[in-house]
């Protein structure tokens, strides 16, 4: 298993609950390695200022991911 540590560039942006966040579903294992850097990519590059839970949330949605996991994958029964 490996873990994200954030770097200079992402410390200052991040507010800590919105990056325990993306390290709590990456680590549950509903993001890939893949989709968490695309996540914070996309987060660096579309929200202005500091990165608060609230912004990475509608960040999130946007991107057709569930609050709490990947892309939206609705099963019909």
């Amino acid at each position: 298993m490996t873990f994200r540590v954030m770097g200079p560039h992402e410390r200052g942006r991040f507010a800590p609950e919105a990056w325990g966040h993306l390290l709590s579903l990456a680590g549950a294992g509903l993001l890939n390695p893949a989709e968490l850097e695309q996540l914070i990519d996309r987060a660096m590059a579309q929200i202005d200022g500091r990165i608060a839970l609230d912004d990475l949330r509608s960040l999130m949605e946007v991107a057709g991911y569930e609050d709490g996991g990947g892309p939206d994958q609705s099963v019909v029964h």
